[in-house]
């Protein structure tokens, strides 16, 4: 048996939370093997700190947020967004070196970015930008929950479609079933881009119902996907209706996933699309794709069960994989970098 298990890079943004959940109230959770509380100050931004206060073994997060700290809800010392213990209920004096760690955050669009690797080297990358997910133009809907397998196994998946039609045959496009076309794979020192054309066939029966468009009728449909961080991927699905039938219809796929420890990812989830604008339609979608994700989750759980008691085989690789190869040597590189 082989180990294929590399880790994860720390020196990578990671989505910790959806905006909305982030508020007044502390908002504890894992990543990185690390403990972080996130909460809002009184200008409305976002905070991170090590979710551990430093008197006592306690999480910060079952404390409270008051203006612009948050208080233990064990020993009532109070920290600013620096991580700097600036009140202690029992003294005048804050103990020399009273702090807990505070981590680089940036909110865009629908996320909360956490830098939880060497401080110095946040202010040198940026977040990957996700502006669909706030445009107007774009209907957004999702989730987030933990899956309990390593972050590779949701990477593998991201990067290759053709499971889906034996995953899930309900939401899979008709397209999938026949011979899936040759993929075109583009690279850069970080990145894995890679598309493909399917032949033209009609849309699932729940698509069609949505989009307007006709049940029976063939039509060209590409393919696109791009893991652009260690914790994003953003893929699309197009559908190339003639312009009398409202032109080219687009689902856009997010998938912010972060490591919580070596058997367990956290993954927030967005589905938008540029068609069928309003929560009616965003209502019948989402448990068709809710029900999909759920199964991959538990297909992936399976995956690291098998791996947790057998180890690592040798895999017989397809040309579907090419692109999920490719990640794979991307976050080998990037987890060696790092020592």
């Amino acid at each position: 048996m082989r180990d294929r298990s590399t880790g994860y890079p720390r020196n990578a943004w990671y989505a910790l939370a959806a905006s909305g959940e982030v508020g007044e109230a502390p908002f504890g959770t894992r990543a990185l093997d690390t403990p972080v509380v996130l909460f809002r100050v009184s200008d409305g931004s976002v905070v991170a700190l090590g979710d551990r206060d430093a008197h006592r073994p306690y999480p910060l997060s079952l404390g409270h947020v008051d203006g612009d700290t948050i208080v233990s809800g064990y020993s009532g010392f109070a920290y600013d967004r620096t991580g700097a213990c600036v009140r202690v209920p029992s003294q005048a004096q804050v103990p020399y070196g009273a702090r807990v760690p505070s981590y680089p955050v940036v909110e865009e669009g629908d996320l909360v970015w956490v830098w939880l690797g060497e401080p110095s080297l946040a202010s040198l990358r940026s977040p990957v930008s996700t502006p669909w997910l706030t445009d107007a133009a774009w209907e957004s809907f999702g989730g987030a929950w933990e899956t309990a397998a390593g972050v590779g196994l949701l990477h593998d998946n991201f990067a290759d479609i053709t499971h889906v039609a034996v995953v899930d045959p309900v939401i899979s496009p008709p397209a999938l079933t026949g011979v899936a076309p040759a993929l075109e794979v583009e690279l850069t020192e970080t990145t894995v881009h890679f598309h493909r054309d399917w032949p033209a066939a009609p849309l699932p029966e729940w698509q069609a119902k949505i989009s307007g468009a006709s049940t029976t009728a063939s039509y060209p449909q590409r393919e696109e996907g791009a893991f652009l961080a260690p914790g994003l991927w953003a893929d699309r699905w197009d559908v190339l209706l003639p312009a009398e039938e409202g032109g080219t219809q687009t689902f856009r796929f997010t998938h912010a996933v972060t490591p919580v420890d070596e058997r367990h990812t956290r993954h927030l989830w967005r589905v938008s699309r540029n068609f069928a604008p309003g929560a009616e339609a965003s209502e019948m979608l989402r448990p068709i794709f809710e029900s999909y994700y759920l199964k991959v989750r538990e297909i992936l759980e399976t995956m690291q069960q098998v791996i947790d008691r057998d180890g690592y085989g040798e895999d017989v690789n397809v040309a579907a994989d090419l692109a999920a190869l490719q990640v794979r040597k991307i976050l080998r590189r990037l987890v060696a970098d790092e020592g």
